[in-house]
């Protein structure tokens, strides 16, 4: 059962990754798709896409909290390490657990404020009669997702510092 259960999250982890890392690059694609032909027809007078400012604005809402909800997924997002590299072993994982501790803090109220901001939204876009809720959506979506993440990185930490033994510190300390 304990297989079957970590198959399972590990698919869903997947497809999960997939879905952000797409959304995110389909995202960005049709922005510079949009943004190259706004440019372009403002250039020349062609024509004026007065809906344009509002869809730029929902895409790079999708684009930004998805992607960083896939670069959280894996941890590759930016961060400065200089300290963490520069302490021993049972000091770098106490460090590594309140950073993730401090995160997950952070995502918790980004996500709640994320929430009720997307609850409370009753505003239209001006052109499009698009509810703007539609935008704010993906605040608390990547952020619930990145909480989840956090929560994994969180106990994997608690586990490595009570696995971590006296032998691994001789081993930092050579």
């Amino acid at each position: 059962m304990t297989i079957s259960f970590t198959r399972t999250a590990r698919t869903l982890d997947r497809l999960t990754g997939d879905v952000l890392e797409s959304v995110s690059m389909l995202c960005l694609v049709a922005l510079f798709v949009l943004l190259l032909i706004n440019v372009i027809s403002r250039s020349f007078q062609l024509w004026s896409f007065a809906w344009l400012d509002e869809v730029v604005q929902g895409l790079f809402a999708w684009m930004v909290f998805t992607g960083t909800a896939a670069l959280w997924r894996h941890n590759e997002h930016f961060r400065v390490d200089w300290l963490e590299l520069a302490l021993p072993g049972r000091a770098r994982h106490y460090l590594r657990f309140l950073t993730v501790f401090l995160s997950l803090v952070f995502l918790f109220f980004m996500t709640w404020k994320g929430w009720d901001l997307t609850m409370r939204s009753r505003a239209l876009t001006p052109i499009l009669d698009l509810p703007t809720a539609y935008f704010y959506a993906a605040i608390p979506l990547a952020g619930g997702l990145m909480m989840a993440y956090s929560l994994r990185d969180l106990l994997l930490e608690w586990q490595s510092l009570f696995s971590y033994s006296t032998k691994d510190e001789h081993s930092d300390a050579l």
